[in-house]
């Protein structure tokens, strides 16, 4: 499990610095998705020294709900054209926060317990805006090939995220009422931010803002 876990925080690493050495071709919402997997990666390498240390990365794992759910929603916001998703956006960021807050306060205490209250409700928020920006898409097609479309990775990318890791908590509940569960939904959950990971770098990789706004005009 340390050589797993190890792993994954170069792997968002690596991401990071494939963002930065191809930063000058990249839009404004994939810089702002590099700067995300360096906050992953800095959230990944606190989470192992606190779980080494005090036997709890909850405190961790309540910051990485919030971090990701503002960083993923402002590059979402930036990725729609339509101005009515871009308000329920922004309304959806002031709500979920304060939502975040009051159960790391009151519900599920920042020290004590995993901050489900708020994470559902991020890979439901995560699915929708996916699923709205893939039938954007349709109506704004671009010239180049979708497979090309670094776009498309990315929401790809978050709509498998979502959906695997709300049937991953789904199946973490049930699981646990049978059998010992530990292994299984740890590694299930390790290949989900694995190959979610890899795609966000395939959407790094092929993303060139120069391409995409001649093919767009």
């Amino acid at each position: 499990m340390l050589i797993i876990s190890i792993s994954y925080i170069f792997l968002i690493l690596i991401i990071g610095i494939i963002g930065i050495i191809r930063y000058k071709w990249l839009s404004l919402p994939f810089k702002i998705l590099t700067w995300s997997s360096f906050m992953a990666c800095l959230l990944g390498v606190l989470s192992k020294i606190s779980n080494t240390r005090y036997r709890n990365n909850i405190p961790v794992l309540h910051l990485e709900c919030i971090t990701e759910f503002v960083f993923y929603s402002v590059i979402y916001y930036y990725l729609f054209k339509s101005k009515v998703i871009k308000k329920a956006i922004i309304i959806s960021i002031i709500i979920f926060s304060t939502s975040f807050v009051i159960n790391a306060i009151f519900f599920q205490p920042f020290f004590k317990l995993f901050p489900t209250n708020t994470d559902l409700p991020k890979q439901v928020l995560f699915a929708i805006f996916s699923l709205l920006l893939f039938k954007e898409m349709l109506l704004y097609p671009l010239k180049i090939n979708i497979i090309n479309q670094s776009v498309f990775w990315f929401n790809t990318a978050m709509l498998f995220y979502a959906t695997t890791m709300f049937f991953n908590l789904g199946l973490t509940n049930y699981l646990g009422r049978y059998i010992q569960y530990d292994d299984i939904i740890i590694y299930f959950w390790y290949l989900i931010i694995y190959l979610f990971h890899i795609l966000i770098g395939i959407a790094l990789l092929i993303e060139n803002k120069k391409i995409t706004l001649s093919d767009a005009s």
